[in-house]
């Protein structure tokens, strides 16, 4: 969850800014995409180049040493692309506490937005230049950053299956949510847990885990556990077994935005939880990534470690 913007402070003048773009991002044209943030970057003065790179190893050190010298230089480090370029970047700023910047061009955008920072490429490039730092809290899975979700079991299947329809269809929403929809009705076997908060200890039998500590999505799937989850808070929604004739009424309380109501799920709010499994590792989706993950799974939130750039509003 994001915290108050109270007490921002400005981005230094005119910084050195580098823009990692991501030219694979969602249905986003990348030639169209690099000339319209270039465009709003120069129109607004700023000094900046622009690095465009693929996913994978090479984009990886290519964002560390990025960062490495925006540290030694005060610079902004700004990720162009989805989720998944946001998440990597967003870790290694975290790691080395650099100012970071977005521009959002994936599928859903629930980070950017949830810091209510525009879609539009122009309009989020002149935040760059125009905006305020704020110090947002992240969540992480055993050592790994995420921003938005993190979630093991039906979600993880329904990811690779989406995946493989947008290779085919490409990547749009609609497509997105019509795999999605595909996965739901396929199901997943119910496997064992133990799930450690605080002192406490649940034994349940699950098809899905799914962790947000984003507002703005939490929003989207129950607005009572939006508004009960407390700040720096992660909301965890444990699914039981379930027939079909369940999951159509689960989709239909998502339509709603009443999730937490359904018997089928059990739902708590906590800043850090364990999960202990017979399995050695699980694949667990982080931001829209499937990463594997060892054994027992360990979520936690770390308050405001990411420095990064909103839009400026008067304090009232």
């Amino acid at each position: 969850m994001t915290g108050s913007f109270s007490r921002q402070p400005r981005i230094s003048e005119n910084p050195a800014i580098t823009v990692l773009l991501n030219a694979r991002a969602g249905d986003t044209n990348a030639a169209a995409f690099r000339k319209e943030v270039t465009e709003a970057l120069t129109s607004a003065g700023a000094s900046f180049k622009v690095m465009e790179m693929t996913p994978g190893s090479k984009f990886l050190e290519a964002a560390r040493q990025s960062v490495l010298q925006a540290k030694t230089d005060d610079g902004l480090i700004v990720a162009a692309g989805g989720d998944g370029t946001i998440n990597t970047v967003a870790a290694l700023c975290c790691e080395h506490d650099v100012k970071m910047g977005i521009i959002p061009a994936g599928t859903f955008n629930y980070f950017a937005r949830d810091l209510s920072i525009p879609t539009n490429a122009a309009d989020a490039a002149r935040v760059l230049v125009e905006g305020k730092i704020e110090r947002v809290s992240v969540g992480y899975i055993n050592d790994r950053i995420f921003l938005n979700n993190a979630s093991f079991g039906l979600y993880s299947k329904l990811i690779q299956h989406r995946e493989e329809v947008k290779s085919r269809f490409g990547r749009f929403r609609i497509v997105a949510v019509f795999a999605a929809l595909v996965s739901l009705f396929r199901g997943q076997k119910p496997f064992a847990i133990a799930l450690h908060v605080g002192k406490e200890t649940l034994l349940r039998r699950t098809c899905m885990v799914f962790v947000t500590n984003n507002l703005m999505q939490l929003s989207h799937l129950d607005k009572d556990v939006a508004e009960q989850t407390p700040e720096d808070g992660m909301a965890v929604f444990v699914m039981r077994p379930t027939t079909r004739l369940d999951m159509c009424r689960l989709i239909l309380r998502g339509v709603m935005r009443n999730l937490a109501s359904d018997s089928h799920l059990e739902t708590f709010c906590t800043d850090r939880f364990d999960v202990e499994s017979r399995r050695s590792g699980i694949d667990v989706v982080v931001d829209g990534e499937i990463v594997r993950c060892r054994t027992p799974l360990s979520f936690r939130v770390a308050r405001r470690a990411l420095q990064v750039v909103v839009p400026a509003r008067d304090d009232a």
